[in-house]
């Protein structure tokens, strides 16, 4: 078998966005892939027929966006399939086809001029449409000249200004439209109210969202709306975070958190909003990471993850370092769907029927099918990537840190004898974790010949709320953990070479990596990604400095300098020895590429070896969802400067 190198790549596809038919004999799901030629992804449809297990593409176009089931064989779906789709300069629409499960091609069933978002069907042929729209739109009727000055220019009134994945925002929000044929459009929500999720039942709008002027508050909304625009407010103002709102029978769930006493990154908790008497209730605190999955570079889109079917409530939850799919009953209280070893990313479920976007350990996501209490796995698209390819297991290596908790840990082993170099990766978020799924960028190192070393420190989601706050600690507790675990891992493989050590991150993980830069010199390389090095600036230039950084410093510059300057990476650079490698996309708006240029500067500054490479049109997700062949120089940077410092005899001198 080959190994895996950073080109193979390319050869992965990515299931995503699994769909149930209305009477859950059908489901539909996207299968997206690198076109490296055109240096961009192509979407298309997939039906499976749960009968028989059978799976066929139903669409080729390579640009279906989202989708509906319109009755149990009709599909309406989103897709740009020639220039009279596009939209002419300085405008927006929104092009929708049908195509039936029989067969037949496509066939154009309207368009929208606005930008849509989501989509729902009410009834007849009402639908329920989520609309971007900008209130600094110039008017209809405006000139070319008009709308050509305005695309050089950006007026900024709130914050947060900017998004990553969605350019600037001041003034954008997502509005919901009712949309028939004969009469149009008609929008139901105000100006200042931004729709993040929303469903139907019957004539009834249930939303998520928030509502704002000048500054995005930390707390959310919910409501319902009917037809005419009337709305219900279903959440008292500035009172919780409101993640998703579901019907759950004749009542209402609400997923939110109230922030106390564990901040704003405090996972949620499940209420219940009776419309008969307008009474909340907490019905469930869990000490489940809900929606939550560990992270894996082998995904591409998104999908369900909670779901109401009859009074019971679904939704994907983490746990430690797993994923699965639970179920919440009024009468049996939350139970655990039955699952394999691996990971849930999203899924749909009708009556007892539920499919699942999911992978095994050290897989990729597939699609399976839970029927009459049997799992079937309805798709294959990787097999042959894993027929050709040598995978290394993530061999479980857990250890005790220093207070006593049990952590989880994997290293990969490359082939071959020893000894070998050994990277010790880093995830994001801090409130992310490291799991079995399939990851590309350490199955390329490894295959490289390094160990390839990865744990879930404090910090990390999926270990309940007291593991995961690292309010005001960042820098101490974690990097603890870190060390240990490497030590740990050291033990447990004699033949990686502890002289040529490398680290590599990025967000979270690149703040780490710019931490570890000047708090040891053990390692003989670093490559910090997308990373924070200096909490002040940070404040007024990321999207969420206004209020992520104050909720995990508990200051702000103001009242805070020092505390903020004794958290930053960038204060201890002059300690800095290890030769660092900084990648940055310059459309990053959540870890901003000021934030990796401070710390270069500083390592050039001090005689550090550092290098930069910025990566125009992309953004915090470049890892991700970056264009193809960005994603191949990203990791072949990587490779070129481990093996520029990792593999020489004197790497530590």
């Amino acid at each position: 078998m080959d190994k895996i190198t950073s080109a193979s790549l390319t050869e992965l596809r990515f299931l995503s966005n699994p769909l149930l038919s209305p009477a859950g004999n059908t489901a539909l799901f996207t299968v997206s892939r690198m076109d490296r030629e055109k240096n961009t992804y192509l979407s298309d449809l997939y039906m499976a027929d749960l009968a028989s297990g059978s799976c066929r593409q139903l669409t080729a176009s390579g640009h279906e966006g989202i989708r509906i089931f319109e009755d149990e064989r009709t599909v309406l779906f989103e897709s740009c399939r020639g220039e009279a789709d596009k939209p002419e300069k300085g405008r927006e629409k929104t092009v929708f086809y049908r195509i039936s499960l029989d067969g037949g091609e496509a066939v154009r069933a309207f368009e929208i001029g606005k930008r849509v978002t989501g989509i729902r069907k009410m009834d007849g042929d009402r639908y329920v449409l989520l609309v971007r729209e900008d209130l600094n739109a110039l008017p209809d009727d405006a000139t070319e000249d008009m709308r050509t000055e305005a695309a050089d220019y950006h007026v900024l009134e709130e914050l947060p200004y900017w998004a990553n994945g969605a350019g600037y925002v001041s003034r954008i929000r997502h509005a919901l439209y009712l949309y028939a044929p004969a009469e149009g459009l008609r929008k139901l929500t105000d100006p200042y109210l931004n729709v993040r999720s929303f469903e139907v039942q019957g004539d009834q709008i249930l939303f998520a969202g928030d509502r704002y002027k000048d500054m995005l508050s930390l707390y959310g909304t919910a409501g319902l709306i009917d037809p005419d625009g009337n709305m219900r407010t279903l959440v008292p103002d500035d009172t919780y975070r409101v993640d998703e709102a579901v019907f759950l029978g004749s009542r209402i769930a609400l997923v939110m958190s109230d922030m106390k006493p564990w901040g704003m990154g405090q996972m949620p908790a499940v209420y219940l909003f009776d419309p008969a008497d307008d009474s909340l209730v907490c019905r469930w605190r869990p000490e489940l990471a809900i929606g939550t999955a560990p992270m894996t570079d082998a995904q591409y889109g998104g999908g369900r993850t909670i779901k109401a079917v009859g009074n019971d409530l679904y939704f994907t939850g983490l746990s430690r370092a797993q994923s699965s799919l639970y179920r919440l009953s009024e009468t049996e209280g939350l139970t655990e769907v039955a699952w394999p070893e691996g990971s849930v990313f999203s899924f749909d479920a009708l009556g007892d029927t539920v499919v699942m976007a999911g992978c095994e350990n050290n897989r990729t996501v597939e699609l399976y099918a839970l029927r009459d209490r049997q799992f079937t796995q309805l798709t294959h698209i990787n097999d042959a990537y894993f027929e050709r390819y040598q995978v290394q297991p993530a061999r479980w290596i857990p250890f005790v840190n220093s207070a006593g908790l049990a952590l989880d840990g994997w290293a990969l082993v490359p082939e071959g004898d020893g000894p070998h170099p050994a990277v010790l990766e880093i995830h994001g978020g801090p409130r992310c974790a490291y799991g079995t799924p399939f990851f590309h960028e350490m199955q390329a190192l490894c295959g490289d010949g390094y160990y390839v070393f990865f744990c879930n420190p404090r910090g990390s989601e999926g270990y309940g709320e007291a593991f995961a706050d690292l309010r005001g600690r960042y820098g101490t507790i974690d990097y603890e953990d870190l060390m240990a675990f490497l030590d740990h891992a050291l033990d447990c493989f004699p033949e990686a070479d502890r002289s040529r050590l490398g680290a590599c991150g990025g967000s979270y993980g690149g703040f780490m990596c710019n931490w570890i830069e000047g708090h040891t010199d053990r390692f003989a390389a670093i490559a910090s990604q997308r990373s924070i090095s200096n909490w002040v600036s940070d404040f007024g230039t990321s999207e969420i400095g206004h209020t992520f950084d104050r909720n995990e410093s508990g200051t702000d510059p103001w009242q805070g300098m020092e505390a903020l300057w004794n958290m930053s990476p960038l204060k201890y650079a002059a300690n800095a020895r290890t030769p660092i490698l900084f990648i940055h996309s310059l459309q990053d708006y959540n870890c901003t590429v000021d934030q990796g240029l401070q710390m270069f500067a500083a390592m050039k500054h001090f005689g550090v070896p550092a290098r930069v490479c910025l990566f125009e049109g992309e953004n915090h997700s470049l890892s991700r969802s970056g264009k193809p062949r960005h994603r191949l120089r990203r990791l072949s940077e990587i490779e070129a400067w481990f093996k520029r410092y990792l593999e020489r005899e004197d790497a530590n001198g």
